[in-house]
């Protein structure tokens, strides 16, 4: 499935949640990822919380999974507090979604 695909599955699945979703539009020759890292920043309408989604297969989860831990790192940032961070790997086999927070 492609990326589009993928996004366009996950932002359903969160606005039917009540989550409000944004994402950077696609640029040629340009990182079009929120802090070069995350797809979709998500904003939960009742009560403001935030959340970031990086997309992925389920092939690709755990380079992903590092990607972010060495972003948070980098940042010195504390990976124990509850940050919104989320992992969606799209499993082809089941048509689902793998979420994993970090």
């Amino acid at each position: 499935m492609k990326e589009a695909e993928i996004r366009k599955k996950a932002i359903e699945i969160l606005q039917g949640k009540g989550w409000a979703t944004w994402f950077p539009s696609k640029a040629r020759f340009k990182q079009n990822d929120i802090f070069g890292i995350f797809d979709l920043i998500c904003w939960k309408k009742k009560n403001g919380e935030l959340k970031f989604v990086q997309l992925t297969t389920v092939s690709n989860l755990s380079t992903r999974r590092k990607k972010i831990q060495n972003f948070l790192k980098k940042n010195k940032i504390n990976p124990k507090r509850n940050l919104g961070i989320e992992i969606w790997a799209w499993n082809r086999k089941k048509k689902a979604f793998k979420i994993e927070s970090i």
